[in-house]
């Protein structure tokens, strides 16, 4: 089951792109919104928007579990 969440704590979080945590792709920048599709390996399975123009771009990746973000 999918759930929202958002980064409320004061800095950005690092996206990566395998559960392994070799290559960083992107952040969740402090205040931005992701929905976490799943969770592999204690990692949660993120989606989240790059940018807010047309068109709109998404990625997934990997984060460390903060909180409640698993699904």
């Amino acid at each position: 089951m999918e759930k929202m969440y958002s980064n409320s704590t004061s800095g950005a979080i690092p996206v990566y792109a395998d559960s392994a945590k070799t290559q960083k792709i992107g952040k969740l920048f402090a205040g931005s919104s992701c929905r976490c599709i799943g969770e592999e390996a204690g990692l949660a399975i993120v989606l989240y928007m790059i940018s807010a123009g047309a068109p709109m771009i998404s990625k997934v990746g990997f984060v460390d579990m903060v909180g409640d973000m698993a699904a």
